[in-house]
């Protein structure tokens, strides 16, 4: 994922539904390769999200770009919820410090900005916030944190897998929660390079490994104590067999929409695995599922 550091530019911000902006996130990232900043009203269902551009002109032929996506309608220059202005450069500096604030999630971990690291007990995961994904925010990264959480330590797992890696947050957790080594994947190249320099920031570079792969190319008869698979419902359930071959303990499984939970759980079920953890926030929902003998 690319990070800007610009002498000056342009803001577009979106406003849309909560539910809606991992999608727009993720578009932007693909497509534009462009950091997000996501404001949320606390107890609000719709969330603004802020995209900078080193000119108003990059940024008005985005705002198009994105008018079928399903955006609240907004004021003053807003086309189809969208508005563009300028701004400095110490505005973009700021604005990460002013959104992008420490989590504490489950009873051991925190995820903080590099400003804020040392200022905590809490195990720190230290994740740079000019990225669009894998801060802890949203639902489905938070519900594998959780899970990592207790059933690192309570398992003794020593190995992790994480497929749709991201920022490279999970692994880096199940490192610094106890595991020995832990290995991310993504189809996303950025995104194997973020992850690297996440976890050199975090000083478990020697214990982690990233690289590019497709799960749907497959995968080796390796095992791996816990793995995590964030992706989409489909691809979790084409891939069900192999997920389980490759699990000794625990799968935690997420990027679920709530409606598709139950046939998502069904399949791996009727593949042996055994349903332990569900949990939803009302859109997205994760599964933690016993593999093998647990």
């Amino acid at each position: 994922m690319k990070t800007e550091n610009p002498t000056g530019g342009a803001i577009l911000t979106l406003a849309t539904k909560q539910s809606e902006a991992e999608a727009i996130s993720d578009w932007i990232a693909e497509h534009l390769e462009k950091t997000v900043v996501e404001l949320l009203k606390p107890g609000g269902v719709d969330v603004m999200l802020e995209v900078y551009f080193d000119n108003t002109i990059e940024a008005e032929i985005a705002a198009r770009a994105l008018s079928d996506f399903p955006l609240r309608q907004g004021s003053g220059q807003a086309i189809s919820g969208t508005f563009v202005r300028e701004y400095a450069a110490e505005e973009w500096a700021e604005s990460w410090k002013k959104h992008f604030k420490p989590m504490d999630i489950g009873d051991n971990l925190r995820v903080c900005p590099p400003w804020l690291a040392g200022e905590s007990d809490r195990m720190e995961l230290v994740i740079n916030p000019g990225l669009s994904f894998g801060t802890g925010n949203h639902f489905t990264t938070r519900f594998c944190l959780e899970q990592l959480d207790r059933f690192v330590p309570e398992s003794g797992a020593k190995t992790m897998l994480d497929i749709g890696t991201g920022s490279g947050i999970l692994a880096i957790a199940a490192i610094r929660l106890g595991a020995e080594s832990a290995l991310g994947v993504d189809f996303d190249e950025l995104c194997v390079e973020q992850s690297i320099l996440n976890a050199e920031v975090n000083g478990v570079a020697e214990q982690t490994e990233f690289r590019q792969h497709d799960i749907t190319d497959g995968w080796s008869d390796e095992k791996y104590d816990i793995v995590c698979a964030n992706i989409y419902a489909s691809l979790l359930i084409d891939n069900a067999a192999t997920l389980l071959r490759v699990t000794k303990n625990y799968l935690l499984l997420t990027g679920i929409r709530e409606v598709e939970l139950d046939g998502v759980a069904d399949t791996f079920v009727q593949l042996g695995g055994r349903e332990i953890v569900r949990d939803c926030d009302g859109e997205w929902s994760g599964l933690v599922i016993a593999a093998g003998n647990r």
